[in-house]
């Protein structure tokens, strides 16, 4: 039998009932004695539910995508193509399907693929909380990644028991998944130290998970901080991205204003877990959440309709499926499922790809410069973080002079880093340096190219063929990616792969060694060994023959 222990849904609720006459507020309480599903805030009040007035909360879909540069990337037809996000979510909302078609339809999205599961059956009783997180997470994970399909994973009650099998659900059926994202939580010293659904056993599921490629992320909870070590469980899991709240304020025409941490983001130490290597350097000597934020503040909450109705919502449960929507399409755009994800946010630690949140406390931790506790990383600038998770678009302009052509090599080469490999196009143009004749022009399309881990940077070497007369040429290509600056360098020589091979092989070495100390005029020298044509084949021939050695030829 499932734990009768209960999760506390980190949801605040910015719930304010908008009609047409008027706004009125209401709370949500917890169905029975002693079984609070919901951290009861006192009634606010809001700005109507309107999508007419662009900057103004609650804020619509595209307000977030303005403010949080999502539209550069819809530009590129990057919106979760062939992507899958899994919500875990308590009871459920009974009308979801009318709630997201009249979303959708306020907000001008299309229609959705969503496939609902319920592992443990249907839920017996409902709960209007529930229900709210339910159409939160639905409506803001498909306003993210309109196109990625949601597999909704339904517990019957927020048992302790039943959510873990709804995350053991994921882990051996979802295999497929994307990313995973869950709105809930429990401080990690009211789980069980005993039985089968402690937080030893949840991490196991999430090492699963993330072994078959799939990313997740957490709320953070909303009630703050008021001592240093009060974790909330997933979010605190190492495997778990731990997303935080800020307050975020746009202007009339929902760009970007400004940003400070959020007085209910949840943040603190583990007591379990010891601190990753990539949060070395940053905060105490353990586990630290959060790792990255997004707007939560009710005050500038977002649009959620459930059950016919308006609503405002804030809290971090509104960040955690909308950084999980971004990761879907960062997913769509780098062609593969990113698994573990954490310790590649970090890399970017106080770079463009975040907006610093460097003021506001969350009631015992202040937000300050890069990292910090209640707002992490920062919240994102999608555009260049998607961009920066793949890695740097490098263009390449080079003419050099060469046995009396002019070679031009023009294009721009992409760094995928997370399969450590580079692609692109280039073009070559060489033309006679006396006349201006063209001799030879080709593009040349890249994929592939792996990269190597070198003493103190990271890069890759590549040949292009140039097949003219009286000697084919190569042009030699070196990526070398060095802390946040990647580079390329192109050179001209004689053709260095002789062997005519697909990659430089011991018999192109080989046969430029052979001929080593020969000079141009003597019997014993060969031309083609003479890779930088200076009249004698040295140790420039020979360390050019060696430095691209295994390099791939692209003819």
């Amino acid at each position: 039998m499932p734990s009768s222990g209960r999760f506390q849904l980190i949801l605040l609720l910015a719930v304010s009932l908008l009609s047409t006459v008027g706004i009125s507020s209401i709370s949500v309480s917890g169905l029975g004695s002693g079984n609070l599903l919901l951290e009861i805030q006192h009634p606010l009040l809001y700005h109507p539910a309107s999508s007419l007035v662009p900057g103004s909360p609650p804020y619509v879909p595209s307000d977030i995508r303005k403010a949080y540069e999502f539209l550069p990337l819809y530009a590129q037809g990057i919106e979760g193509n062939g992507t899958s996000i899994v919500i875990i979510d308590a009871y459920g909302d009974p009308k979801l399907s009318s709630d997201l078609s009249s979303f959708d339809s306020l907000t001008n999205l299309p229609s959705p693929t969503l496939n609902v599961y319920y592992p443990n059956g249907f839920p017996i009783t409902r709960d209007s909380g529930w229900a709210l997180e339910t159409a939160l997470d639905v409506e803001w994970s498909h306003a993210i990644a309109p196109t990625a399909i949601i597999d909704l994973v339904i517990a019957p009650n927020s048992s302790v028991g039943y959510i873990y099998d709804a995350i053991s659900y994921v882990a051996s059926n979802l295999t497929n998944a994307t990313v995973v994202s869950m709105s809930f939580g429990q401080s990690e010293s009211l789980y069980p130290t005993v039985g089968p659904y402690t937080i030893s056993a949840t991490h196991q599921l999430f090492v699963t998970m993330v072994s078959h490629g799939t990313s997740i992320f957490a709320s953070s909870g909303d009630s703050g901080a008021s001592t240093c070590c009060d974790a909330s469980y997933p979010a605190s899991d190492p495997l778990v991205v731990a997303v935080g709240g800020t307050t975020l304020n746009l202007d009339s025409s929902a760009s970007y204003v400004s940003e400070s941490a959020w007085s209910g983001s949840g943040a603190g130490s583990s007591m379990i877990f010891g601190k990753p290597s990539w949060q070395h350097s940053l905060g105490d000597l353990m586990r630290d959440e959060v790792d990255v934020s997004y707007d939560a503040d009710p005050n500038t909450g977002v649009l959620v309709v459930q059950n016919g109705s308006h609503y405002t919502v804030g809290g971090t449960s509104a960040g955690s499926p909308q950084w999980a929507g971004l990761t879907a399409l960062a997913s769509q755009a780098a062609k593969l499922r990113f698994g573990s994800i954490t310790s590649k946010l970090y890399v970017l630690n106080g770079q463009s790809s975040y907006h610093d949140a460097t003021t506001g406390s969350d009631g015992y931790f202040s937000a300050g410069s890069g990292w910090d506790y209640p707002t992490g990383l920062g919240t994102p600038d999608a555009n260049l973080l998607v961009g920066s998770l793949l890695g740097p678009s490098v263009p390449v302009q080079s003419t050099s002079l060469f046995q009396g052509l002019n070679v031009t090599t023009t294009g721009t080469l992409a760094v995928n880093n997370f399969t450590s490999t580079v692609s692109g196009t280039l073009m070559v143009n060489a033309v006679n340096a006396t006349d201006g004749g063209q001799v030879y022009g080709k593009s040349y399309t890249l994929t592939g190219i792996k990269i190597q881990n070198q003493t103190m940077s990271r890069g890759a070497s590549f040949l292009l063929s140039v097949p003219i007369s009286p000697y084919p040429l190569t042009i030699d290509l070196t990526l070398t990616a060095q802390h946040n600056t990647t580079s390329a360098i192109v050179t001209v020589t004689r053709e260095i792969s002789v062997s005519g091979s697909n990659i430089v092989n011991i018999v192109d070495v080989t046969f430029v060694m052979s001929y080593f100390n020969t000079v141009q005029g003597s019997p014993s020298y060969d031309p083609r060994a003479d890779l930088a044509a200076r009249g004698s084949v040295d140790i420039i021939d020979v360390t050019l023959a060696d430095n691209f050695f295994n390099a791939p030829v692209f003819y």
